[in-house]
């Protein structure tokens, strides 16, 4: 008798437990504390956060239950996605065991650095540029700078270029991401003075020098992982290319066709 009431009572006391771990039920699908847990873990430190992740998942349950109800899962064209999705994740997976496996090693990290150390541009511009389709409007802008007219306002007017709204601001510029026509007039120009018409290929451009800096070099610690991960895309490239070298890749004679439809 005393055995059989220990039973009942962990029994009991099982269910209890079960009970008050179901936040909620949806149609009689439990979603449990455990559940909420997993969804957002900072939920076990906020309530607010707690009930926003317990209304998520109803809707979702909801969402599910629907999808059931619908036979979405049955549909062919739901498979063709589950089966694309599949695919993605093994090829997630199978290269990130290979980056396991071949990490990028210190010696290679810090040769990369070198290397972008020689040739990482040292000089920074901050510019302001109008652009215009042909040279007679840009000369009458340059007439209207001289006379005094607000270059941002001009910009916002007149520009096709970056940011007319903002004054065809372009933020700080290294030396190499400026084109060569206005980089070799900007050299021979003062901070606050303006340059053009310069061509271009969107026509003819007007520049501001505002600023213009010495960039510093940053140290290793601060680009070592930008460099891991240059140095791993580059081993991807080196291990898919491998692959390709030793499979058998037979391509169909539709790209044939579609090549001669190109170059009759």
């Amino acid at each position: 008798m005393r055995l059989k009431s220990i039973l009942l009572m962990t029994l009991l006391a099982t269910s209890s437990a079960a009970f008050a771990d179901n936040l909620a039920k949806v149609d009689g699908t439990p979603i449990t504390q455990a559940q909420v847990d997993a969804a957002n873990p900072s939920a076990a430190k906020s309530p607010a956060t707690a009930q926003e992740t317990l209304q998520n998942l109803i809707n979702r349950t909801l969402l599910l239950q629907a999808a059931k109800k619908a036979h979405i899962e049955e549909s062919p064209t739901f498979q063709q996605a589950l089966e694309n999705e599949k695919g993605n994740l093994l090829v997630k997976e199978v290269l990130s065991r290979y980056i396991a496996q071949h990490p990028a090693s210190k010696e290679e990290i810090k040769a990369r650095y070198e290397q972008m150390v020689k040739t990482v541009s040292r000089q920074q511009y901050r510019l302001r540029e109008i652009v215009v389709p042909n040279f007679s409007e840009a000369v009458k802008i340059m007439h209207a700078l001289k006379k005094g007219d607000s270059f941002s306002n001009l910009a916002a007017e007149h520009s096709s270029g970056p940011n007319p709204t903002l004054g065809g601001e372009t933020g700080w510029l290294a030396s190499n991401q400026i084109p060569a026509g206005i980089l070799a007039h900007i050299d021979k120009i003062k901070t606050g003075e303006v340059v053009g018409p310069i061509s271009v290929p969107e026509g003819f451009a007007i520049v501001q020098l505002l600023q213009e800096r010495h960039a510093d070099i940053l140290p290793l610690d601060s680009v070592s992982n930008q460099l891991a991960s240059a140095i791993d895309n580059q081993k991807i490239a080196a291990y898919l290319k491998k692959l390709r070298s030793q499979a058998k890749i037979e391509i169909t004679s539709h790209s044939e066709k579609s090549e001669k439809v190109k170059n009759p």
